[in-house]
């Protein structure tokens, strides 16, 4: 991963980044209703690994719908809570650098999912296209992949953009974009309140820009036959399968 995004993570969002996205448990509904009307659902291979699994939203509604996952974090406080989440469903935690193909490999899976922005975490299109073919690889015949990530394709370079994200009673998340040519800086942005004071805490990092071409043309490249495909609303999604 881009060392700026592990930095991030370990000094700055990992603490908030379940209050950041809100409940836990809708996002585990979400999660697992997505899965289940696409049929990425077990049959005979019951194995799926969950890269950049964070706090667990896709793994454990995975395991609830009887896989069993490997999940695959560098950060290993999301990881602590997906274990607290997951309780005695089949989730496995590895914690780890998802480029690091050893931890997870040789497990002929029937599903992998890399979700949640994880592929615009990497350094470069070029690791993003490695990572789509070892995942091509890795995978059983008639297996699938299920990606998803923010479309930072369509600003210009030079832009800034500041969306708001969460809040509550003593806590305001902001999240500040600045396009450049290939990447764009992400600035995380906390107010929170403590004995009727606020505080402003910030922590930058790098993601690549991902057009949903470039990734269609990834998939392509690597022998992956498409299912489902869209790139509305500012996401891109896609699911693919390697044919027997």
């Amino acid at each position: 991963m881009d060392d700026t995004a592990r930095i991030h993570y370990d000094a700055f969002l990992a603490r908030i980044c379940s209050w950041m996205c809100g409940s836990m448990e809708e996002q585990i509904r979400k999660n697992r209703e997505f899965f289940s009307r696409h049929a990425l659902i077990p049959r005979d291979n019951q194995i799926a690994i969950d890269l950049g699994a964070g706090n667990g939203c896709q793994s454990i509604a995975l395991a609830q719908l009887g896989f069993f996952v490997t999940a695959v974090d560098f950060c290993g406080e999301l990881l602590e809570e997906l274990r607290m989440h997951a309780g005695d469903l089949r989730v496995r935690t590895l914690p780890g650098d998802i480029r690091d193909y050893s931890l997870w490999s040789g497990r002929s899976p029937a599903l992998i999912t890399c979700m949640g922005d994880t592929l615009t975490h990497l350094r470069s299109l070029h690791e993003a296209e490695a990572l789509v073919r070892r995942c091509y690889s890795e995978l059983d015949y008639g297996g699938r992949i299920v990606l998803s990530l923010r479309d930072y394709s369509q600003e210009q370079a030079g832009e800034v953009i500041v969306i708001p994200v969460q809040r509550d009673n003593d806590r305001i998340f902001l999240c500040r974009l600045e396009y450049l040519d290939d990447t764009v800086t992400v600035r995380d942005i906390l107010y929170s309140r403590s004995t009727g004071r606020w505080r402003r805490t910030a922590s930058p990092y790098t993601k690549i820009r991902i057009a949903p071409v470039s990734l269609a043309r990834m998939l392509a490249e690597a022998g992956f036959v498409r299912e489902f495909y869209s790139a509305d609303n500012g996401t891109i999604i896609a699911i693919a399968r390697k044919d027997a």
